[in-house]
This record gives C-alpha cells, structure tokens and sequence, in this order.
C-alpha cells in the first residue's frame, strides 16, 4: 500500500492480529533465552561447587554451605540443589525447553533412566510444573517398568505420639506446634516434616506449598506429631496427621487421618528427601 492508504477495518484487524503475533513470538523466544540461562547458571554454580569435593567430609561440607549460603544471600537448598542438578546431569545442562521449576522436580527422581522418560514426556507434551509433579508422584506411575514411585512409609506406633496445637507455619515443611506431653505440661517445638522437602518460599512452589500447609493447619480440628528424631537446627523431624472432626481421639487420627508428609508429595509440592 501507498502512502495515504486508508485501511480497511478487516486489514486494520488484521495487522493487529499479525504484530500481537510478532509480539508474543518475541516475548516467548525471550522467555527461553531467559531460562536457558537461569538453568546454565544453575548448572555451573552446582559444578563449581562440586569442584572443591566438599561432600567428602560431609560435616565440614554442610558447614561451608551453610555459610556459602549466608555469604551469597541465597537459600541453602538453592546451592544444593545445583550441586543435585549436576549429579544429575554430569555432561553439561541438557538440552531442553523446561524450566527450572521443572528441572527441580526431575531431580526428585534418583534412576537416571527414568528422570529422562520424564523430561521426555513433559518436553513432547508440553506439561506444566504441576502435570509433571502429579505424574513423578503418581502411586503407580507409567514408567517403561511400570515401578511404583516412591511414597513414604506410615509410621506406626511408637512411644513419641503427641497430640498438638499448630501455632505457627514457618514454611511448607515447617511448623511450630504446641505439644502435649501429658500430665498437663505442655512444650512449644518447631517440627520439620519428615522425609519430604518444599522449595524455599521465594522459589517456584514455595509460596503454594506455605498457603496449603496453612489453610489445611487452619481447619483441621484434631493435629497429632508422630516425632523420630531431632537435626542439628534442634528441631524435631516428624509426621503431622490431622482430622476436620472434633470428636476424633488422636489414636484415630495417627493411625487414619490426614497425613500431611504424603500430602505434600501427591500434590506436587514437595520432593522426598
């Protein structure tokens, strides 16, 4: 067309069709470039790392992560989670559109053969974060092998059975209870969740995981702590079962109610540890 054409309003519709195009064309060959990049940095930060063979000495290695983490201002879980990826991925950061988030989820997955069964899937199927995470947590997943995936396993009795009032949700995988220990004393104690890890609050997922832990914590009548152990933090790791019904003994509710460790997996939201 010539200078002083006046456009129709079928072609006027359609050149705004055509530059939206270009422009989310734009934007999505940006957002890869971006991600790529995020998953190099990721990679070469977890190589870097894995250099100084710090997890020969496993004490002294977890130490100098800790204050890694606290000189870099970055989560703990973040370094190590590079240090997992490159594990993973020994010969260089794949070749893949994933994202980080889903990156994460892969690193769950120990058998070599399957994680890229599952990267496959989800790069020809186009899954998102959470497609991806419902089918690594699937109770039988469709594996060339057909091998169940992992779940964890319900504790069953034991002497440190606690019935417990929820005071506090630091993240998703830690609270803050108030513990009954019976004869009318009671103990404020943060637990850590047991067998199961959530992403760091300012990490994809990690918001999520909080809200569900809290809204869950919020209306659950009965809470019941099944604890197995205390970490170096000091905090004792355990299991949280809870019921909506008031009327439930907590002897019910630990042996049938809500398990909120397995929760957290089967929704995706945390990986086991």
């Amino acid at each position: 067309m010539g200078k002083g054409t006046v456009l129709s309003t079928n072609t006027f519709n359609k050149l705004v069709i055509d530059i939206q195009a270009l422009i989310n064309q734009g934007r999505e060959r940006a957002k890869s470039a971006a991600n790529l990049e995020i998953i190099r940095t990721y990679w070469a930060v977890g190589s870097r790392i894995e250099s100084e063979g710090l997890t020969e000495n496993a004490g002294y290695g977890d130490a100098v992560m800790d204050k890694l983490a606290d000189a870099l201002s970055v989560d703990r879980s973040t370094l190590v989670r590079c240090v997992q990826f490159v594990r993973a991925y020994p010969k260089g950061v794949p070749e893949t559109d994933l994202n980080w988030s889903h990156i994460r989820l892969l690193l769950t997955v120990a058998d070599a053969k399957e994680r890229a069964y599952y990267q496959e899937r989800a790069e020809k199927e186009h899954w998102t974060r959470d497609q991806l995470a419902k089918a690594i947590n699937a109770e039988v997943v469709s594996t060339p092998g057909g091998k169940p995936s992992k779940k964890l396993k319900r504790p069953e009795g034991g002497p440190f059975i606690y019935r417990a009032e929820v005071l506090k949700v630091s993240d998703g995988d830690s609270v803050t209870v108030r513990l009954d220990l019976g004869f009318q004393v009671l103990k404020d104690q943060r637990i850590r969740l047991a067998g199961v890890d959530t992403p760091p609050l300012k990490e994809d997922g990690g918001q999520e995981a909080l809200e569900y832990v809290q809204t869950q914590m919020a209306k659950a009548k009965i809470v019941t702590i099944r604890t197995i152990k205390v970490d170096i933090y000091g905090r004792y790791v355990g299991h949280v079962f809870y019921s909506f019904n008031e009327n439930d003994d907590w002897e019910k509710v630990f042996a049938k109610g809500f398990w909120l460790n397995q929760e957290l997996l089967d929704r995706g939201l945390a990986r086991i540890i």
